[in-house]
């Protein structure tokens, strides 16, 4: 069997209904990656298992070859990201704060972390900041979230900006304990990815090695070349998966963005795609390029409509549309995994 290398931009797809403004991928026109498809086989991809929430705790472990069939714990995914290990019989759940409208409000991180601390009591087992917005609960029960006007009042006496504004309450937003990702890989799968990211602790979960290059992030501004040089590396030295996940386009349509999902996107083409697509034609390597899950920069959304994704390789024979978006897979059949032609 050849080398196969996946490259998953995360929430890189968008919803269509045939109105409205283009997708970013319908809006931006990326050389390398519009080589790959008029190479290879177009298609739809379904990442969000049926009755399950889009998102990367499910879109991630399915690409990697789990499917789960319940939510998947966000909390224990990211408590693997960062090297924690729960109680024995703890449940654990991820806890965000965030503006109004969803964006991340990573400001009032620390006054949110402190007042989780208080409010959660003998319930918990411990508390535990994470980076930016994010913290987990490790405990028996499910955890009692501070009441927004207190996390407001206290923001604002701790003179976070915003934290008075009257049409911007801050919320803390709960994801429930649920199932962990299954250890279905070993070490012939290396996953290249932002350290402490979703990405990492669903890799370490299901059993592949993973790989953190110097100025990987998952945010925007993140150094996908220095990605794109570890999984040339990882391929020259016979590695049979690669995997590399670049957050940012998730990441900048979450701060409704969309200038910036598109920079990401021709960051992508230029710095990662150009160069590992002529690295597999030289290998032999079959590529394959699918997002995990769609997310709207207009809103900061994630869809679990099908996304439009390629693959290319050797014995794949060229069929569907010659560009990569989300209207031009309209018709496609959606089939289930990033390898599978359709």
């Amino acid at each position: 069997m050849s080398q196969r290398l996946l490259v998953i931009p995360d929430g890189l797809a968008e919803p269509w209904s045939g109105r409205g403004l283009p997708t970013t991928l319908a809006s931006t026109r990326p050389m390398a990656l519009d080589a790959i498809c008029r190479r290879g086989a177009v298609r739809r991809v379904a990442t969000t298992p049926e009755g399950l929430h889009p998102g990367s705790e499910a879109g991630l472990p399915l690409l990697l070859g789990w499917t789960p069939s319940g939510p998947v714990s966000r909390g224990r995914v990211d408590a693997a990201a960062h090297g924690l290990r729960e109680p024995p019989g703890a449940v654990v759940h991820r806890v965000d704060v965030r503006h109004d409208d969803g964006r991340p409000w990573p400001e009032l991180a620390e006054v949110a972390f402190r007042l989780l601390e208080g409010s959660v009591g003998e319930e918990a087992l411990h508390v535990q900041r994470l980076h930016g917005h994010r913290m987990l609960v490790f405990g028996h029960t499910e955890p009692v979230l501070p009441h927004r006007r207190d996390l407001a009042e206290w923001g604002a006496h701790e003179g976070v900006a915003g934290a008075d504004d009257p049409d911007d309450v801050p919320r803390l937003q709960l994801w429930p304990d649920g199932e962990t990702p299954m250890p279905v890989l070993d070490e012939k799968t290396v996953v290249v990815c932002a350290p402490r990211s979703t990405m990492a602790g669903v890799a370490r979960l299901m059993g592949a090695e993973t790989v953190h290059p110097r100025g990987a992030t998952g945010r925007p501004g993140t150094d996908v070349a220095a990605k794109a040089r570890a999984a040339t590396a990882l391929l020259r030295d016979g590695t049979p998966t690669v995997v590399v996940h670049v957050g940012s386009p998730d990441e900048a349509a979450h701060d409704h963005d969309p200038q910036a999902k598109r920079l990401e996107l021709q960051k992508i083409d230029r710095d990662l795609l150009a160069p590992l697509a002529a690295l597999a034609l030289d290998l032999g390597a079959t590529v394959a390029v699918c997002p995990d899950h769609g997310t709207d920069p207009r809103t900061g959304k994630h869809s679990g409509d099908p996304v439009p994704a390629v693959v290319w390789g050797p014995g794949i024979p060229r069929s569907g549309p010659d560009r990569m978006t989300e209207e031009s897979v309209a018709g496609e059949p959606v089939v289930a995994g990033a390898w599978d032609v359709g």
